[in-house]
C-alpha cells in the first residue's frame, strides 16, 4: 500500500488535506479536511505532536515527510490495503 497528502489551500493560510491511499487494485481518496482541525478532532493530537511523531514538519507534496505523515495517518485510523474499501471518501473528515 502507498500512501500520500494532497495538500490544497482556499485563501493561502489554510491547508487542507486529502489523503490518497493506493494498493495493485484500487486507489481510494480520503477528504481529511483542514490540517489543524484534523489533527485535533479526528486524531487527537496537537500538530507539533504529529510532527514529533513523524519526525519532521515538511509535508510538502513531493517531501519525505508527506509520504510519513500518510503512514502515520493510516495506522492511527487503522487503513490498510485490506479495508479501505469499507470507508467512504468523508468517513475521517473533521470539517
Amino acid at each position: 500500500m502507498k500512501a500520500h497528502i494532497k495538500i490544497t489551500s482556499d485563501y493561502g493560510f489554510d491547508f487542507n488535506w486529502t489523503l490518497v491511499v493506493s494498493t495493485a487494485k484500487k486507489t481510494k481518496v480520503f477528504y481529511l479536511g483542514q490540517d489543524v482541525k484534523f489533527c485535533g478532532r479526528v486524531l487527537k493530537m496537537t500538530p507539533p505532536y504529529v510532527v514529533s511523531q513523524i519526525g519532521t514538519g515538511k509535508i510538502g507534496e513531493g517531501e519525505k515527510g508527506n509520504t510519513l505523515l500518510a503512514k502515520f495517518i493510516c495506522n492511527e485510523l487503522g487503513l490498510n490495503g485490506r479495508n479501505i474499501h469499507k470507508f467512504e471518501t468523508w468517513a475521517f473528515c473533521s470539517q
